[in-house]
């Protein structure tokens, strides 16, 4: 989220004149026109025809929603839940389990799947009914973007060639370069950097407040989007449901846009409408900030549950508004005092300097988190059987939050509880 935010501020400020109000005016309004861009559409006949809705959590359990909002697969299945077995930096051996949704998809795996699962639907649908801002699509990200790789490798079968927008620099590491060097192999329609802001802005305000072309948005943080991450945690309530892990007790996972996040916590507030068998006990949903200005944010102002933040595109408190008000639009439940709930009461955010580092790179503390996993990391199946895809704890996203949870595995306290990291990084 930060780096978008602040890139954008970036971008404007040599034009803007005024107060430094008026910039962040126009910022926050410019998020919002993106945030809303993709919007919703009903699936095509030909969708209807070629994917099974079945093949859908939010839809197995909100069926009316299948002809409301249009779904592709992109070729994505079940993610598996499987165990993790270490011994954290201090030698203390721990055991946790893992969603996999780095395993989303053989061709490019990841929570992005699930992003944009509805949202290339949703265009591909204006597409066809003739939307010509459909024919001219941006995606936006940073240097080391999987939005932005994502995009391009799910976009491509069904899809006019899009233009791609790397709003500011990421650190320069194996990670971040492997991300721009695949996303320019594939055939765009342009491509502009940090080093252009002219021409990304003029891009963004022309698709944003013009009408000339649709924006796929930072993280994918909009209500198509997070409904795919609330399919997400449907899916593994039938897991748990079926056996293949005890509820957890809590759940760590990393902060971007806060689309996934959002997405968790409307996907345990359904799951508690819907009096699923899990999630009915208490549970704590631990995030961290993969920036280091929002980790500040965070820490000073609350940004993510502060009454004013349900107008700040990208927080957890305006995803929710939005996202809510979206489900309950398309015949839904309303969950929004429910989200809010578990927002304020079972969300932690945890904003320590020397865990969040700096955006795009690990901190020391993540760092070593990860060369323990890489040390003496083992993943098994349920039936025990040791598992050969290992994990990708990225300094960029998942270490973050990954770090945190093995030193919580090792705390007495929390002996006996069942802890799930969310592996989001493909």
């Amino acid at each position: 989220m930060a780096p978008l935010a602040l890139g954008l501020a970036k971008v404007g400020a040599g034009l803007a004149i005024g107060t430094p109000v008026a910039l962040t005016g126009a910022v926050v309004s410019l998020l919002t026109k993106m945030h809303g861009s993709v919007g919703v559409a009903a699936p095509t006949k030909r969708m209807l025809a070629e994917e099974d809705a079945k093949a859908c959590a939010l839809f197995r359990h909100l069926p009316a929603l299948a002809e409301k909002i249009a779904w592709r697969s992109l070729g994505a299945d079940v993610t598996p839940i499987h165990r993790c077995a270490l011994n954290t930096p201090s030698g203390v051996p721990v055991s946790f389990f893992v969603k996999r949704e780095d395993l989303a998809s053989p061709v490019y795996g990841g929570n992005k799947v699930r992003t944009l699962q509805h949202q290339l639907a949703v265009i591909e649908s204006k597409y066809e009914a003739g939307d010509p801002r459909c024919a001219n699509i941006h995606v936006m990200g940073t240097g080391g973007s999987n939005q932005v790789v994502a995009t391009a490798v799910h976009a491509r079968e069904r899809l006019p060639k899009l233009t791609a927008l790397w709003m500011d620099k990421d650190v320069p590491d194996l990670d971040n370069t492997l991300n721009m060097l695949s996303t320019l192999s594939m055939p765009l329609a342009a491509k502009f950097n940090w080093a252009e802001p002219l021409p990304v802005l003029k891009r963004l305000v022309g698709a944003a407040f013009g009408g000339d072309g649709v924006v796929v948005t930072a993280g994918g943080n909009c209500p198509a989007g997070v409904l795919g991450q609330v399919g997400g945690l449907l899916e593994l309530a039938e897991q748990i449901e079926a056996g293949a892990m005890p509820s957890p007790d809590r759940i760590y996972l990393p902060i971007g846009s806060s689309c996934t996040t959002s997405g968790l916590i409307l996907g345990v507030a359904l799951a508690r409408h819907l009096r699923l068998g899990p999630f009915g006990g208490p549970l704590r949903i631990v995030g961290v900030p993969v920036h280091e200005a929002f980790a500040m944010l965070q820490a000073k102002l609350g940004i993510h549950r502060a009454s004013l933040s349900q107008y700040m595109p990208l927080t957890i408190r305006h995803t929710l508004k939005t996202t809510c008000a979206e489900l309950a639009r398309l015949g839904g439940p309303d969950l929004h005092d429910a989200s809010l709930r578990i927002l304020h009461e079972e969300v932690e955010i945890l904003t320590d300097a020397d865990l969040v580092g700096i955006y795009g790179a690990h901190s020391e503390v993540s760092r070593r988190a990860a060369q323990a996993y890489d040390a003496t990391g083992r993943l098994f199946e349920g039936s025990g059987a040791e598992v050969s895809t290992p994990l990708w704890v990225c300094g960029h996203f998942v270490a973050k939050a990954f770090a945190p949870l093995i030193d919580d595995a090792a705390k007495e306290e929390l002996r006996g509880q069942t802890i799930l990291l969310w592996q989001t990084k493909t």
